[in-house]
């Protein structure tokens, strides 16, 4: 046969093909309710019209992707929240959108769920009662406040894989501040873990988890415990400091990025070379396990950034805002008068600290009524490495700042 006429009787049939297919995939009905839907914004609080007063009907009514917004006018939320669809959870303002619940605040049972910008504290009617309560994988927690008097744990990752507990203040929590149990492959890092009542981080048959920058300080047990078969796990860059025991191994774990570990505060070695980590190994109880290149200051990811304001004329108001991206703790302060005279009140000179500072919170450190006198007053916040301070004069009884 003429190969010319097979070549088109081909093509022709290719042709009738695509064109039947075409129609075919043309006949069949769309589901424009599901192509077209938008994620949408639900917002529990505020005076909006159709804003809901509890977070846990928002909830209920959202969908996959959607976001629930919570103002903190309406708080304290007195609610316990279950989360079955994934969406992003987000309070207004960390420090004061507060959820007050019976039960677990915050329940997470599905997976690609984000919570963050919350205060949770007061929880539990019962002993095992947790900030939040995560059985799923892939979810986010970043920027909460987890704080006072919680029944159990801050956060408690139980069965719980590839998720990320980012930047959260966990501080005076009956038992652990984070708690993982059969849990793998999680990244806890930047958190803040303060006087939590039992261990500050514990792992429990948790392998292959990333602990990075966190600072674990004051535990009644503690700093981190790795129990059976938390194994692999990589621990580096935090900073354990004024735990009764700052860390126990008990599996063999690595300590270090290959080049720097972790800050120990009973770390007594020595830095000849001056490079900033020691010069022997901290050894962690519990097994072989050893810190290869402990640090012999506080980790910092990037140097803090704070600003000092000072407002008022005939007595004034001192105020830190920090400016940088990363939460700050354990800030001291000081403020002094020098030189002149000062004839009422008599006292030249204060100090204080403060634990915790959020990321772009500002927060009044001292309120000075007024004075008498004359001379410079200079005011000091050091954060770590870092000290700034702000100076201005004492006219008789007026205050004028200068700038730096």
């Amino acid at each position: 046969m003429n190969q010319s006429v097979i070549k088109v009787g081909a093509y022709c049939v290719v042709f009738l093909f695509m064109t039947a297919a075409w129609s075919v995939t043309s006949a069949l009905p769309m589901n424009r309710s599901a192509s077209m839907r938008m994620e949408q914004t639900l917002y529990v609080g505020g005076d909006g019209l159709g804003n809901y007063s509890k977070i846990q009907d928002a909830v209920d009514n959202a969908s996959d992707g959607d976001t629930v917004f919570v103002y903190d006018d309406s708080a304290p939320y007195y609610e316990s929240i279950a989360i079955n669809v994934s969406i992003r959870l987000l309070g207004e303002n960390r420090n004061t959108t507060s959820i007050e619940g019976g039960n677990h605040a915050v329940s997470i049972f599905v997976d690609g769920v984000t919570v963050s910008g919350f205060r949770i504290s007061n929880v539990g009617d019962f002993w095992n009662c947790c900030g939040f309560y995560v059985t799923s994988q892939g979810n986010n927690i970043s920027r909460n406040n987890i704080i006072n008097n919680l029944r159990m744990n801050g956060i408690f990752l139980d069965c719980a894989s590839y998720n990320t507990i980012y930047g959260n203040l966990i501080e005076n929590n009956r038992y652990h501040g984070i708690r993982l149990e059969y849990a793998t492959h999680n990244v806890i890092e930047n958190n803040m873990l303060v006087n939590n009542r039992g261990y500050g981080i514990y792992l429990w048959e948790s392998p292959e988890n990333i602990l990075v920058g966190n600072t674990v300080q004051q535990s009644f047990f503690n700093g981190l415990m790795l129990g059976d078969n938390s194994r692999n796990n990589t621990i580096f860059h935090n900073n354990f400091i004024d735990n009764p025991g700052n860390a126990y191994d008990g599996t063999g774990n690595t300590w270090d990025d290959g080049s720097v570990g972790n800050y120990w505060s009973d770390y007594t070695g020595s830095d000849n070379d001056g490079n900033g980590i020691g010069d022997s190994p901290y050894f962690i109880p519990g097994n072989i396990s050893q810190d290869t290149f402990p640090l012999m200051a506080p980790y910092e990811k990037e140097a803090p950034k704070v600003a000092i304001s000072i407002s008022g004329r005939l007595g004034f108001t001192i105020s830190v805002k920090n400016i940088g991206a990363d939460d700050l703790l354990n800030l001291k302060w000081s403020s002094r008068l020098t030189g002149g005279f000062l004839l009422a009140p008599s006292e030249r000179s204060h100090q204080g600290s403060v634990v915790f500072l959020s990321s772009g919170q500002t927060l009044v450190i001292q309120k000075v009524g007024m004075l008498l006198g004359c001379g410079v007053i200079e005011v000091n916040v050091t954060v770590g490495k870092t000290t700034e301070s702000l100076r201005g004069f004492l006219l008789l009884v007026l205050f004028v700042p200068v700038s730096k």
